[in-house]
């Protein structure tokens, strides 16, 4: 049995950084930096407002693009 893909559409995520802050704080001072995020939605945050909910996302991988 295949399972069905689901469609989300996001347009905002917060990234709790641990490692090189300082360093990327520094970096968006020229600008944005692309980021590619690898995770797990384990989690629902909040309640649905009627526009957006919030889920957390356990990241396993971060990468600069």
């Amino acid at each position: 049995m295949t399972k069905k893909l689901l469609k989300i559409k996001s347009n905002f995520a917060i990234l709790d950084v641990t490692t090189g802050r300082a360093a990327l704080a520094e970096s968006l001072k020229s600008g944005m930096i692309p980021v590619t995020l690898t995770g797990y939605i384990v989690h629902v945050w909040g309640a649905d407002d009627g526009m957006s909910r919030e889920f957390q996302v356990d990241v396993t991988g971060v990468q600069i693009t």
